[in-house]
């Protein structure tokens, strides 16, 4: 009923405006694409000599209509998410061994397939995910008088590097966060440079809540942005910082059951969000850096059905600070005519010690799933080993990666990847085992793990078929350290043994709809 609904008022307003001449009908703002992904992952699994292959399919269309020079309707819809055209299991389309009358996404299960970003908790038996999912609808006005600039409507979050908000606009990703907000902006002279307000209210539910299995909606009621930008000789420097300081949500449990023991009333009282941005650009290299802090408050248990150990019904989870961070520093040599790019980036995202009962430390704030980081480890491996939406979750990591030009048509991007666990005791207050036997999550067991994660070394062959056509070839290998075989090993339970490599192909076809239509 819900998407339906939003369809419904897409449908009414693209119906009203039809009929008018005055209107700027167009694919715009936001990419529109076609994109079609096969893939092959082994060893990523520990326990199952399992080949994992997928192939998913996603259609994104983002219509805007040009109302006047002051109004614009935006909407961003999925026609197809990730459709899955294969699973991992013995009958190809997802269904039970035996039986032949499974079609795609009729009938799938968590078991059928390497999580990840392609599907993920509830998600992955949803008969209905998948279809024409209405991401975004939106109105943009200029205000008269030089009043500001107002959006409305379910929108896009981004900001920075995208490592926690990130709405999800980059064709490689997947995912992403948008909210029911109501928006203002204004930008004033400030001395040099330029200095813009944002005031922001929000309605959060659609898969952004601050937990990923949840369902319940929250509120902030009030946050607020303010960035700086000025010219200084050579550099532009953008200073950016925003802060929510009161989130609230209801029912953030409110689909979970675990081993028969449902979660209700479980809500999060009160806490709150900063972050803080430096952007440096030059003509030859550019610097990026991004903190998220997260954390003060408190969690409300609710009820939960003992299912053994420790009652937590009622209690209260204090929420510790927790802090993500990430830089970029990028160059563009001049002098080298076949590489355009060379990178080099960091990244923290802050695990939990389980030790600590009652106290969330972490693990609050992993990366957002749009975040691209590569495409195996971070992007698959880990969000498995979590059954979390997100990509860099109690790590630590560095890398790599430069882009280089083969050919006019041809390119190439190198890139190595080293990353290491944040906190080794323990991985969340909602993983299996904790606080001796309550399963309040879906995680992995409460087991110590090595500070070395592993090393990922990854390369992609681009190819431009055409001018909006691109084919691209993705082969990576991760030589799992003792600390990725450890979480390996603890997710799959009955003294399993993980393989010391895992390592993925992947194909992708990328049709970019808004060249065609200019």
């Amino acid at each position: 009923m819900i998407q339906a609904r939003w369809l419904i008022i897409f449908f009414a307003v693209l119906g009203m405006s039809v009929p008018s001449f005055a209107i700027d009908w167009s694919l715009g703002g936001f990419p529109s694409y076609l994109r079609t992904r096969a893939r092959v992952i082994d060893n990523a699994v520990a326990g199952t000599d399992d080949m994992i292959s997928v192939v998913d399919t996603t259609l994104r269309i983002t219509p805007q209509l040009g109302l006047s020079d002051a109004v614009t309707v935006r909407a961003q819809v999925d026609v197809a998410s990730n459709m899955i055209w294969g699973g991992a299991t013995a009958n190809f389309f997802g269904g039970t061994i035996g039986e032949d009358d499974s079609v795609v996404l009729s009938d799938l299960r968590p078991s059928d397939r390497f999580n990840g970003a392609i599907l993920t908790g509830g998600k992955a038996i949803d008969d209905d995910y998948g279809f024409f999912t209405v991401r975004m609808l939106h109105a943009d006005i200029v205000l008269p008088n030089n009043l500001g600039f107002v959006r409305i409507g379910r929108q896009p979050f981004d900001w920075g590097l995208g490592i926690l908000a990130n709405g999800g606009h980059d064709p490689h990703s997947d995912l992403g966060f948008v909210v029911d907000r109501a928006l203002w902006l204004k930008s004033f002279p400030a001395g040099a440079g330029t200095f813009t307000l944002v005031l922001v209210s929000d309605i959060f539910s659609n898969g952004s809540s601050l937990f990923a299995e949840s369902s319940g909606v929250g509120y902030d009621i009030l946050a607020a942005a303010g960035i700086y930008n000025q010219q200084m000789g050579d550099v532009n420097v953008t200073v950016g910082a925003y802060g929510f300081p009161y989130l609230h949500q209801n029912n953030i449990f409110s689909d979970t059951c675990v081993a028969g023991a449902c979660l209700t009333g479980w809500n999060v009282d009160r806490t709150s969000l900063y972050s803080g941005l430096l952007v440096l650009k030059a003509a030859n290299w550019s610097f990026t850096y991004e903190v998220q802090m997260f954390g003060g408050g408190e969690l409300n248990a609710g009820t939960l059905e003992p299912i053994g150990g420790t009652d937590f019904t009622g209690a209260d989870f204090e929420f510790d600070y927790a802090f993500d961070m990430a830089g970029r520093l990028e160059f563009y040599p001049s002098t080298m005519a076949q590489v355009s790019t060379i990178g080099l980036e960091a990244g923290w995202a802050q695990g939990d010690d389980g030790d600590t009962l009652l106290t969330i430390e972490g693990n609050a704030l992993p990366f957002s799933p749009a975040y691209n980081v590569d495409n195996l480890l971070f992007k698959h491996v880990i969000p498995t080993i979590y059954n979390i939406e997100g990509s860099v979750i109690n790590a630590i990591y560095a890398r790599a990666y430069a882009n280089v030009s083969l050919s006019e048509n041809i390119g190439f991007t190198p890139q190595v990847l080293i990353a290491w666990n944040d906190e080794t005791s323990a991985i969340s207050a909602f993983d299996s085992d904790y606080g001796g036997g309550n399963n309040l999550g879906p995680g992995i067991p409460n087991t110590p793990v090595d500070d070395y994660l592993g090393t990922e070394i990854e390369g992609t062959l681009s190819w431009t078929l055409h001018p909006g056509v691109n084919l691209d070839f993705i082969g990576s290998l991760v030589l799992a350290g003792d600390g990725l075989t450890d979480l390996l090993e603890a997710k799959a339970g009955d003294g399993s043994t993980a393989e010391d490599t895992i390592w993925g192909f992947q194909s992708r076809l990328m049709i970019y709809i808004d060249q065609f239509m200019k």
